[in-house]
């Protein structure tokens, strides 16, 4: 098995999928809506987004990529949308209950499971920097979470959000295995589209109106659907072609440094002492890992 540095196009990539994904909290917050809704919407948002891109390129191509699909396949799609329908649900519930700092923190825990589900269902190597690095961020994690430990209430939140860090490994594990040899476009229009409607039957079953909020709210949510859905997670999705799960996921941490910034500027969320040193250890954490870090070479 042959290793090579990650390049600078895909350093580029998951640098603007993390960066999109870390507004998320922000639209969230700022969206008056029940969560259900809200993740339906961003959803169906995505879905619509990634479709209609799809549809384009097959269509100028003239090759029909869903015949690469295999039977074999369309399990783990199924999982592949639960899991981040799932994913979903359960953050977006814990804004509600936790603070931004806290809930992006927990949800970002998923390294830890990865390199040990990723090290026995794909035989990846845990490289020696991924294990210091992942170590280092999972520190940094910690400390800005006990420093912003909240009420009675918030315990349920960061449930929540940890729940939200379970479904996200198991939607990366199964976009892992899937993005050997399924295009990023029609991996994410097939989880997407799957995940909307999940989502809307959830809603449906719940008796959770999807009408009568107000513009400003529907104007966050379309944001939400194109910035964090369409782009962040949809390059994201990308580079899983590329890079091994954990690595994303490692990457993916710089999230909590981001979106408590954001809601410190736009929600007066000041961070505390405790959540500056922790962004520290995390940032350092991701330095570690991926500057040493190595990919195998998988193709487009």
């Amino acid at each position: 098995m042959r290793y090579k540095p990650i390049n600078s196009n895909l350093n580029v990539g998951i640098i603007i999928g993390v960066i999109s994904v870390s507004s998320a909290a922000l639209f969230i917050r700022l969206a008056d809506a029940p969560p259900l809704i809200i993740a339906s919407y961003r959803m169906a948002i995505g879905a619509s987004v990634m479709l209609g891109i799809a549809m384009g390129s097959w269509y100028r191509h003239g090759t029909n990529y869903l015949s690469r699909i295999t039977k074999r396949d369309m399990p783990i799609i199924v999982i592949s949308a639960i899991c981040l329908s799932m994913h979903f649900w359960a953050w977006i519930l814990s804004l509600e209950y936790t603070s931004v700092a806290s809930s992006v923190v927990l949800v970002t825990t998923s390294p830890f499971i990865l390199s040990i589900a990723s090290r026995g269902l794909f035989k990846e190597p845990i490289h020696r920097h991924t294990v210091i690095g992942t170590g280092i961020g999972i520190v940094g994690g910690g400390v800005i979470a006990i420093g912003d430990s909240g009420s009675g209430t918030a315990l349920a939140g960061d449930f929540l959000a940890f729940l939200g860090a379970l479904s996200v490994a198991g939607y990366m594990l199964a976009g892992r295995r899937l993005r050997s040899h399924v295009p990023s476009l029609t991996y994410n229009s097939l989880v997407y589209t799957g995940a909307t409607f999940i989502l809307f039957a959830i809603t449906l079953i719940m008796e959770v109106s999807f009408t009568g909020y107000s513009a400003e709210t529907y104007l966050w949510i379309l944001i939400l659907g194109l910035v964090p859905q369409a782009i962040g997670h949809s390059l994201l999705n990308w580079s899983l072609g590329h890079v091994t799960a954990t690595t994303v996921a490692i990457a993916v941490m710089a999230e909590p440094v981001l979106a408590t910034g954001a809601a410190a500027i736009f929600l007066s969320e000041t961070p505390s002492l405790s959540t500056i040193l922790g962004g520290f250890l995390i940032l350092s954490g991701i330095y570690t890992a991926i500057k040493h870090g190595r990919t195998q070479k998988l193709g487009s």
